[in-house]
Formats: C-alpha cells, sequence, structure tokens
C-alpha cells in the first residue's frame, strides 16, 4: 500500500486515532487512494502556471500591440493586415513546431498558443479600426470566445478554458448593462461547452472559475426579468452545487466535491448573511412572467430538487456523519422554510430573517466546533468572525438598551476567550499524541 501523498497518509492516522474511521475503513482508504491518483492527468495546471501563462502572454501581446501602436498610423493598411496575420500565425506555428519535439516544455507550448490567442483578439479591434467597421461592438469580444474555446478543446488547454470563460462572462455583461439584452445563451455555453472540458481536464482552477461565472452569468439572464428575482435565483443555485458537491465525491473526479463545496459557500454565506436583514421579497407577480421569464426561475428550482433527490436517495451520496447531516440539513431548512413559500407567492419575509439568522448562527458554531476540534485555523477564524458579524448586526437591530448592548459584547468575548483556549489545549494534545503515534 504505497501512498505517495503523505498529507493524505497523515489524515487517514489522525481519523483513526480519533475514532472517525476503523481499522478495515482505514485499510480501504489506504488501496482506494491509487485509484484517486490515477483520475489526476499530467496537464493539470496549479494555480500558479494557469495564471502566469495567462499574465505572461497578456503582457508579452500588449507590448508587441504597442510597438506597433506607435507607428500604426503612419503605416498602410495592408501592412496593418499583415502584421496582424504574421504575428498570428507566428505565435500558433512556433508553438505546432515546439510541440512536435517531445523534450519541448508543454507550459512554454501552451502559452505560445496563449499568445496567438490574444493577438488574435487584438486583430479583431485592429481590423475594425482599419475598415471603420460600425458593427455591433460586443460581438468581437463573442468571437475571441468561440477562438479561444475552440482551441481550448483542440489543444487541450486550461488556460484558453479560463480566457473562454472571462470574455464570455465580458460578453453577456456588455449586452446586459450597455445594451439592455439579456441572453441565456452564456450560461449555457458555460455549462455545456466549458464544464465538460474543466471536467475532463480535472483542473480545479478552471473549475473554480466556472462555478463562480455561472450564477453571475445567470444572474445577468434574470436581472432582465426583475431584480427582485436575484436573490432567489442564488439561493437555487448555491444549494444545487452543495448537492452536487456530495454527488462528485463518488465521481471519477472526487476532487472536484470540494471545489463545488468551497465556490457554494464562498456565495452562499454572503447570501444568508444578507437575508438576515432583508429576508426574501414577495413574488406574488410570478405567475405573470413574459415569455422564458417563469422557466428561468423554475429551471434551477427543478435542478435543486432532482440533485437533492438523488443525494438523498442513494446511500454512497446522503450525509454519514452528524456534521455532515448539520451541513445538508442547513442548506434544506433555508429551501424548505424560505425559498419554497416564497416561490409560491408566500409573504415569508420575517419568516426568512429568521432563518437566515438561525442558519447563519448554526454555520457559524459548526465551523468554531471543526475548527477547534481539528485544528483548521482558517476554518475557526471564519467561524469566530461570523459570530462577530451576527452579533454586531443584531445587537443593533434588537437591543435599546446600552446595558443590553455591553452584555453581547461581552458575552462574544468571553465565547472568542473559550474557543481560544480550546483550541490552545487541542494543539496541545495533538503534539503530546504525536511521538506516540
Amino acid at each position: 500500500m504505497d501512498n505517495n501523498n503523505p498529507w493524505l497518509r497523515a489524515e487517514i492516522a489522525q481519523w483513526l486515532r480519533e475514532g472517525i474511521i476503523n481499522d478495515q475503513q482505514a485499510q480501504t482508504l489506504y488501496a482506494r487512494y491509487p485509484a484517486f491518483v490515477a483520475y489526476r492527468p499530467k496537464s493539470d495546471g496549479a494555480w500558479g502556471k494557469v495564471i502566469f501563462a495567462l499574465l505572461g502572454a497578456g503582457v508579452f501581446g500588449l507590448g508587441v500591440i504597442l510597438l506597433f501602436a506607435y507607428n500604426w498610423d503612419g503605416m498602410h493598411r495592408y501592412l496593418k493586415l499583415t502584421v496582424i496575420a504574421v504575428g498570428i500565425l507566428a505565435a500558433h506555428g512556433t508553438a505546432l513546431l515546439m510541440a512536435k519535439n517531445d523534450n519541448a516544455n508543454p507550459r512554454v507550448v501552451e502559452s505560445l498558443h496563449l499568445l496567438g490567442t490574444m493577438l488574435f483578439g487584438a486583430g479583431i479591434w485592429l481590423v475594425a479600426q482599419i475598415y471603420h467597421f460600425d458593427a455591433h461592438y460586443p460581438n468581437g469580444f463573442l468571437l475571441w470566445c468561440l477562438a479561444a474555446l475552440s482551441l481550448a478543446w483542440a489543444l487541450p488547454s486550461v488556460a484558453h478554458g479560463v480566457l473562454a470563460t472571462i470574455l464570455l462572462l465580458l460578453w453577456s455583461g456588455l449586452e446586459t448593462f450597455e445594451f439592455g439584452r439579456h441572453l441565456p445563451v452564456a450560461s449555457w455555453m458555460l455549462l455545456l461547452l466549458i464544464l465538460p472540458l474543466a471536467w475532463l481536464q480535472r483542473s480545479t482552477p478552471m473549475l473554480v472559475l466556472l462555478l463562480l461565472a455561472v450564477p453571475l452569468s445567470y444572474a445577468f439572464t434574470v436581472f432582465g426579468i426583475g431584480d427582485k428575482y436575484l436573490f432567489i435565483v442564488g439561493l437555487l443555485l448555491l444549494s444545487s452545487y452543495f448537492a452536487v458537491a456530495r454527488l462528485a465525491a463518488a465521481s471519477a473526479f472526487p476532487a472536484s466535491a470540494s471545489v463545488f463545496s468551497f465556490c457554494a459557500s464562498m456565495l452562499w454565506l454572503p447570501l444568508i448573511y444578507i437575508g438576515t436583514f432583508t429576508g426574501l421579497p414577495l413574488l406574488s407577480g410570478m405567475s405573470q412572467l413574459a415569455g422564458f421569464g417563469l422557466l428561468y426561475v423554475l429551471l434551477p428550482l427543478l435542478f435543486t430538487i432532482v440533485a437533492w433527490g438523488v443525494v438523498l436517495a442513494r446511500s454512497t451520496t446522503r450525509p454519514a456523519s452528524p456534521e455532515q447531516w448539520l451541513e445538508s440539513g442547513l442548506v434544506l431548512l433555508v429551501l424548505v422554510c424560505a425559498v419554497l413559500p416564497a416561490l409560491f407567492g408566500g409573504d415569508v419575509s420575517g419568516l426568512s430573517r429568521l432563518v437566515f439568522n438561525l442558519v447563519f448562527l448554526a454555520y457559524g458554531v459548526l465551523y468554531v466546533y471543526r475548527g477547534t476540534e481539528y485544528l483548521k485555523g482558517r476554518v475557526l477564524s471564519l467561524g469566530c468572525i461570523m459570530l462577530v458579524l451576527l452579533g454586531t448586526a443584531r445587537f443593533t437591530d434588537l437591543f435599546q438598551s446600552l446595558l443590553a448592548r455591553s452584555a453581547i459584547f461581552l458575552l462574544l468575548g468571553v465565547l472568542l476567550f473559550v474557543v481560544g483556549l480550546r483550541y490552545s489545549k487541542q494543539n496541545t494534545r495533538r503534539k503530546l499524541e504525536k511521538p506516540r503515534a
């Protein structure tokens, strides 16, 4: 059972010591892990590689463009077209020649292809300037996106997938806020053309950006039918992420489960906190939505119900521990007690505020417990910050007496002191157990 990941080996040993798993389960995890490694392709780039490839190609391409822009007005238009074409062909051609060499660095090859794609994007605007095209300018970003997306699949290339995602968001955002056009096709392109690429490439950076882009792109569409629907649609989309995270844990890409959970929590917790102030608006006029407006609201609801139904129906994806049941239960509590009644026209502004406050408080306590129990400093810090934010917000709303307000801060201070003391004791105990282990 040679496991080449020391971190996972240490975690399994710690779970065994804490009684979370037994000896047989530990042996099963050790045996299963090599299969998990096999799913990680060699082309999966780390965050740094993807970011520096984008920045490097972008900055270099900008330098080339500015170099020619210095004498651009004095150049003949045919010479301008030649410069653009040669730059694009040189970048992609050099990359293709280097790719034939077995010793070539794949990151350099990908960066050259990315440079060619950046020059292609610049060429779109330069050609429009040369021939004075008076066109719908967001279409230029769409054309650039399609070129990047084509290369993302053809190479394949994570960096091109990231670029295509950014350009698609830029295109849909410009259409929404500059021209009032709300295009759901952008969300479908993200889900049907870019998500499969991120999944096949097992790319965490690309998946993170994609999962953050989908709610934003869908919000551009929903914004066209009414901004009062944005909050509830956001909750539906993010609650489905939590369900997909449980499904992904039992899939061929189990590492994506943590990505779905992270992206969902990153947007879910701020929405829940905002809901503690605002609650959910009254949606009594939803049945009168014109065109596909009602469909845009019901699609996330249908997907969320199906995803959670599958999670709870399958024993392999159903929550197993009390912590997992609590996390899933908090999501379902928001759906059942706040979102669904609001969708069916109920006035749940007061009830939803109460639900959001209780859920946010439960998350804070859960993170504090998890941080102290498993010595996760960042999780503990997040839980403490959440409790302080909730206490600060509610004491101004609920308490008029200065004495009552001071008591709230005193209780928070005592709580944080106790949490810090427990974390310190757990850390000391862990250090004493390591030599025996």
